[in-house]
């Protein structure tokens, strides 16, 4: 059984980490850290979850004696040096994205994982949410044919639900949640660098979130990937649009839908009725069986994926953390990294 304290009380980290981590059968949650009030009270935390202990730093006595792990589910520019800490206690450590907000700190963080001769990840779980596996699924058969293009594609709301921290990150909401998109573009496009990039001017005074960050990544081979996030919609839709030679799929990321669209020939009239249908009978059906798991409390977004992976590799130090590699989460710091410095005094 592996022992994990949750590290924050976020709302990620109480309705997400913390569920994810309870239903995995070889986890014990054992307690929380954290310096703010729960967003729920101890006595709902332990109904729920089992917790057992509660702590505001990590030097609690009971991190070192009853725990393996911690999951890190901070505000970003405090996980370099929580995970640092973490690490250097003997803890294995499961951070949230951004991994780190510099590369130089991504590099330090990796470093005391290896010093430590402990685990360190980092959630990237959109890549293994229902939606996207079926992406993944659909090219690795043939069915997309050869991938020629992957477009992430982004529009915010402000009136939703937003962490209160996220305006003086650099480029604000954009760090916050631009590393989804980048560590989905990178997996397809294996290899990928920054080839173009446009950073646009603060969104409002005190939120350093730019209107527009419009990005190229190229690699070793003919796919190419692009990315385009804009903050001044009214209308909050996260997409990831795979352009195959064969056909083509949407990814629907807030409603775990993937939907392919076959080729469309000429483009008559005939062939735009057909591809209309199948993106809205597609989109429809998708949207049933993901609300289905919604409703009941299961649409895990991949979080429970990577808690299985994680998990497995505390376990066997031999175990390859593929996706959730400290280093990947490294990659798409570098990315980041760009946009940061391309932002000027948008920054």
């Amino acid at each position: 059984m592996t022992r994990v304290a949750v590290v924050g009380a976020g709302w990620v980290t109480v309705n997400r980490h913390l569920p994810s981590l309870s239903r995995h059968p070889g986890v014990r949650v054992v307690g929380m850290v954290t310096a703010e009030p729960p967003r729920v009270s101890r006595a709902e935390l332990v109904r729920r979850h089992g917790l057992t202990r509660f702590g505001s730093t990590l030097d609690e006595p009971w991190l070192r004696e009853e725990v393996d792990a911690v999951v890190i589910g901070t505000p970003p520019d405090t996980h370099a040096d929580l995970a640092g800490a973490a690490l250097e206690r003997g803890l294995h450590v499961l951070v949230e994205k951004p991994f780190a907000l510099t590369t130089g700190d991504a590099d330090r963080m990796i470093a005391a994982a290896g010093a430590a001769g402990r685990r360190l990840a980092v959630i990237h779980n959109l890549q293994y949410g229902r939606a996207a596996t079926r992406a993944r699924t659909l090219l690795a058969a043939g069915r997309l044919g050869d991938l020629r293009a992957a477009f992430g594609v982004q529009s915010s709301n402000h009136r939703r639900r937003l962490p209160s921290w996220y305006p003086t990150l650099p480029l604000g909401l954009f760090t916050d949640e631009a590393p989804h998109l980048i560590y989905l573009l990178q997996s397809f496009v294996p290899g990928a660098e920054v080839r173009g990039l446009h950073v646009g001017p603060a969104f409002a005074p005190g939120d350093n979130t730019p209107d527009l960050v419009s990005l190229v990544l190229r690699g070793g081979g003919a796919a190419f990937g692009s990315l385009q996030m804009t903050f001044v919609g009214a209308i909050s839709e996260w997409l990831l649009v795979l352009a195959g030679s064969r056909a083509t799929a949407v990814v629907d990321f807030f409603r775990d839908v993937c939907v392919v669209v076959p080729d469309d020939g000429g483009h008559r009239t005939l062939d735009v009725l057909r591809t209309q249908v199948a993106a809205a009978a597609g989109h429809a059906a998708g949207t049933v069986a993901a609300g289905s798991l919604r409703v009941r409390g299961r649409l895990d977004y991949g979080n429970d994926e990577v808690v299985r992976r994680f998990v497995a590799a505390v376990r066997d130090p031999g175990q390859d953390l593929a996706g959730i590699a400290a280093e990947r989460g490294r990659d798409v710091v570098t990315v980041l990294s760009a946009a940061h410095a391309a932002a000027g005094s948008h920054g």
